[in-house]
């Protein structure tokens, strides 16, 4: 098979027409790939556009790893096919592979007695020009310095860039588990590919190292690489990653930026965790609440709350008894409020009405039966006017059928009573019925 010539910062072969819409990197259409006579990936469609930062997202098993390896052509494809700058990725010799696309495997055995030097510099063995094609070199002859001044400054940028030039002497096996990761990802950089796949590189590594090695890449990326890197961390890669994908059960199930892909709901379907999605200028980054897998494997006498909101006098109290690991209902609100937010926030079933108007029977009667589900009701310190006492109303008939009321009373209803007294009222036979009085939000989560 002739090897076409290849373009050092694009990957394109050379000589290629211009066009509006360049040829994708990655061409993937209907990829499926079996493991053990079962399907683990697919059918997935994807195409990676030169110049990509891809980040590949999804839990254990969803697929993050089969994907990649297929990529670099060590998984065939069960179905479907991987082109690679328009031509099928089986097509490529070992050696040309090597020259377009360089890759940090998830694993890899560095037990021998090589010094982190010579290992770098075997990532210069795709460009040896001596067994490369077919892959028989096993780049042993790249023991000691690089052959070409090429070489050699390619071996000291790589290390210089993932902080390894003062232990370039050391023997492999003396290095610790986060040293080993920054050495392999210095071979592939040596190999000076326009293609970039790492998989989960930034195992081992601690916090200073992984930013260095995220804003190394960034840095690859401005020069004109193609990376895809799959990543555990969800904060990390929205705030590096271009683009990302999200993979369950081997399953493509959402692709775009990160405002996109990471919103609560696309989250708590596929990792199982409630989080709450925060912005960090023009980037997300999450803060996770509780784990629907530890939810279910609590007791199934668990109680559902429900909480009697409005005017954004329930926001803190929401969230203190989402963290501790409650669903409560919320309503009624206005969907002008900011506890209405709250609740869109975390995802809460709520009751809402428009906003400046009594509330209409349909809310009241859903009102009745989120009130009829719950074990316990708390009522946020709300200011009460005559449009809003059903919520109180309804709170008492509650109480008189023996569920659990807690009132924060902090500020006092007195503070709170635009009802003309009627408000107040209402408290104090809650209280005659058993309702319990706490000062703060977090006072009522405990009640709970």
């Amino acid at each position: 098979m002739h090897a076409e010539a290849i373009d050092g910062r694009s990957g394109a072969p050379v000589g290629a027409a211009p066009s509006s819409h360049p040829t994708p990197v990655y061409d993937i259409r209907a990829l499926e790939v079996e493991l053990g006579g079962r399907r683990v990936l697919g059918p997935v469609d994807l195409r990676i556009d030169p110049g990509a930062f891809l980040g590949i997202l999804g839990p254990n098993g969803s697929g993050k790893t089969t994907l990649l390896r297929a990529l670099t052509g060590s998984l065939p494809p069960g179905a479907g096919e991987i082109l690679l700058h328009d031509r099928p990725l089986s097509g490529y010799r070992a050696g040309e592979l090597a020259r377009v696309v360089g890759v940090v495997p998830q694993q890899f055995s560095l037990d021998f007695g090589f010094t982190v030097e010579e290992m770098v510099a075997m990532g210069r063995y795709a460009h040896s020009g001596r067994g490369a094609e077919n892959g028989n070199d096993t780049g042993m002859r790249l023991r000691g310095m690089p052959e070409r001044a090429a070489d050699g400054e390619a071996v000291a940028a790589a290390l210089a860039a993932t902080e390894l030039t003062e232990l370039s002497g050391r023997l492999i096996t003396e290095l610790s588990g986060g040293e080993r990761q920054r050495a392999l990802i210095a071979q592939t950089l040596a190999q000076e590919t326009p293609v970039l796949l790492l998989d989960e590189p930034l195992n081992n590594l601690d916090l200073n190292h992984q930013l260095e090695i995220m804003q190394l890449l960034v840095t690859l990326h401005g020069a004109g690489r193609t990376i895809a890197v799959v990543l555990h961390d969800l904060n990390i890669a929205a705030q590096y990653c271009e683009e990302l994908i999200l993979l369950d059960q081997g399953h493509l199930v959402a692709r775009g930026t990160a405002n996109d892909v990471l919103d609560p709901t696309s989250i708590l379907e596929v990792f199982k965790v409630r989080v709450a999605v925060h912005r960090q200028g023009r980037r997300p980054y999450i803060t996770p609440l509780w784990s629907r897998t530890a939810r279910a494997t609590k007791a199934s006498g668990d109680r559902q709350v429900h909480v009697v909101a409005g005017g954004g006098a329930a926001s803190e109290l929401l969230e203190e008894l989402v963290l501790r690991g409650y669903t409560p209902s919320v309503g009624v609100v206005s969907v002008f409020d900011s506890d209405y937010a709250t609740a869109q926030r975390y995802e809460l079933d709520v009751v809402s009405s428009p906003p400046f108007e009594p509330f209409p029977e349909e809310a009241i009667r859903a009102l009745d039966t989120l009130m009829e589900e719950a074990e316990v009701i708390v009522v946020a310190p709300v200011f009460f006017g005559c449009g809003n006492l059903p919520s109180l109303e309804a709170t008492l008939a509650a109480a008189k059928a023996g569920k659990k009321i807690i009132l924060v009373e902090r500020p006092p209803i007195t503070e709170r009573d635009l009802s003309g007294g009627r408000a107040g009222t209402l408290i104090e036979e809650l209280l005659k019925a058993g309702a319990v009085e706490v000062e703060t939000p977090a006072q009522a989560a405990e009640a709970v």
